[in-house]
C-alpha cells in the first residue's frame, strides 16, 4: 500500500528529490501565495512527477474571480485536485460571502478546499488572524456547500478538541495534524507528548479513523523535513486495521478529483 500525503510544500525540484529519496507515495502539493514564500517553480515541479498533484492557492489579498478564471484553463494540465486558502496567515473567515465563488468553483470541478487553520509556521510572515481561522467557520461553509469537501489542516492547532468535534459531525469535513513537528515547536521537541495530545482529541469522538488524513507539511526550507514522526504518530494513535484508511483511503474520499481522474484506486 502506497501512502498519500495530503499536505506538502514540494515546490521545487530539490524538495521533490529530498522527499522521494525517503518515500515513494503520492503527495499533494500546497501552492503558496507569493507574499508568504516565493515558489515560482511549484506548478513545474508538480508536473515533473506523476506522484505529485496540486492544490492551487487562492490568495486572499487579491481579487478572487480572476484567480479562478486563470485556474480554470489549467486544471488538467496542472493536475489540480484542490484549492488551498491560508487563513491565519491572511485575514479572513471561511464563511465569508466573498469566498462563495471559490466554493461554487470547487463544486463545479470536484475540487477539495483545504484551509490553513490555527498557529502558523515559526518562520513565515503572518497576519496572525487566529480568530478568523477557527474551525467553526469552516464548518459553516461546509454546511452551506455540502457537495464540497473541506479539509481543516493542522487540526486548528491548538483548538484540537473543538476541531475534532466539528469534523466528526460533518460528512464533508476532514482534518490532519500536518506540520506539527516543525523544528522549534513544542510538539517537535516532545513527539511522545504530542502523540498523547492528538490521540486524546481524535478518540474523543467516534469514527475519526475515517476522517483523519495523513499529512506531513514536508518542506525542508521551512524546517519541516519530518516524515518518520508522522508514521509513528499514526501507528500509535490508530489500530492496525485503520491504517489503510488514514494513510490512503480517507484521502481518496476527501479528494474526489484525485480518485476519479488520476487512477486513485491504484494500490
Amino acid at each position: 500500500m502506497k501512502k498519500i500525503d495530503c499536505h506538502t510544500h514540494i515546490v521545487t525540484a530539490e524538495i521533490r528529490d529530498a522527499y522521494f529519496a525517503r518515500t515513494d507515495g503520492w503527495a499533494l502539493v500546497m501552492q503558496m501565495p507569493e507574499s508568504l514564500m516565493q515558489n515560482p517553480d511549484c506548478v513545474r515541479t508538480v508536473r515533473s512527477d506523476p506522484r505529485l498533484f496540486l492544490c492551487a492557492c487562492i490568495d486572499l489579498k487579491k481579487a478572487v474571480e480572476p484567480q479562478l478564471r486563470q485556474l480554470e484553463a489549467h486544471l488538467d494540465e496542472w493536475k489540480v485536485v484542490g484549492l488551498k486558502i491560508y487563513l491565519t496567515y491572511q485575514r479572513g473567515r471561511a464563511d465569508e460571502p466573498r469566498l462563495w465563488p471559490v466554493y461554487r468553483f470547487a463544486a463545479a470541478h470536484r475540487l477539495t478546499v483545504t484551509f490553513h487553520t490555527g498557529l502558523c509556521s515559526l518562520v513565515l510572515p503572518s497576519d496572525g488572524d487566529m480568530e478568523g481561522s477557527r474551525a467553526c467557520y469552516v464548518a459553516r461553509a461546509a454546511e452551506a456547500f455540502p457537495q464540497v469537501n473541506f479539509v481543516i489542516a493542522h487540526m486548528d492547532d491548538p483548538r484540537f478538541d473543538e476541531c475534532v468535534r466539528l469534523v466528526a459531525g460533518h460528512d464533508n469535513l476532514y482534518t490532519d495534524f500536518s506540520g506539527a513537528y516543525e523544528t522549534g515547536t513544542e510538539e517537535g521537541g516532545d513527539v511522545e507528548g504530542a502523540i498523547r495530545t492528538f490521540g486524546e482529541a481524535i478518540h474523543s469522538c467516534a469514527g475519526m479513523e475515517r476522517k483523519i488524513l495523513y499529512g506531513t507539511d514536508f518542506c525542508p526550507p521551512l524546517n519541516m523535513a519530518q516524515l518518520e514522526e508522522y508514521d509513528l504518530s499514526i501507528e500509535r494513535i490508530f489500530d492496525r486495521e485503520a491504517l489503510p484508511l488514514v494513510y490512503r483511503e480517507n484521502c481518496l474520499r476527501a479528494f474526489p478529483r484525485l480518485r476519479d481522474d488520476w487512477g486513485g484506486t491504484e494500490s
